[in-house]
């Protein structure tokens, strides 16, 4: 029995340090909407269930003392519940002029800019899961539901 409780602990806690992140290029036209929340019309993408929203933030300057100086926090002191539908039209920023690679430079982006873009029906997905010491990636693709 003791066996099978310390079998038991080390599947749990080896399951703890697992963690799945999921990443796309789209986050910033997406807000608040989640990918399993969200749907699209000809020209929106907005979410199937409402969603809870920060409607109100507060500043509190905290102060350190000393040579360190201080710092300021926020935090949400009002929320609201709503559906939210954001334009699938949206601006990029993109790199327009990147460095030569040699001894002294690595390609750094030496001019950014604005681009036009818009959010397809389907879009790749970066899903990479930790399990402790190693990481595996996959890619998915993912196709948002029309509105009803």
């Amino acid at each position: 029995m003791k066996g099978l409780i310390i079998a038991v602990s080390m599947i749990a806690s080896t399951a703890f340090a697992a963690g799945t992140v999921t990443t796309h290029g789209y986050s910033d036209v997406l807000g608040a909407i989640k990918l399993n929340n969200a749907c699209l019309t000809e020209s929106d993408v907005q979410s199937i269930n409402p969603v809870t929203v920060c409607t109100k933030m507060e500043s509190t300057t905290i102060d350190h003392g000393g040579e360190i100086g201080s710092h300021t926090e926020w935090k949400c002191v009002a929320y609201e519940t709503k559906d939210l539908s954001y334009s699938r039209s949206f601006e990029r920023t993109i790199c327009l002029k990147h460095a030569p690679i040699n001894e002294g430079s690595y390609g750094q982006c030496l001019k950014w800019g604005k681009k036009a873009d818009f959010l397809p029906e389907t879009i790749k997905l970066t899903v990479r899961t930790s399990h402790g010491e190693a990481d595996s990636e996959t890619t998915k693709w993912f196709t948002f539901p029309a509105c009803n």
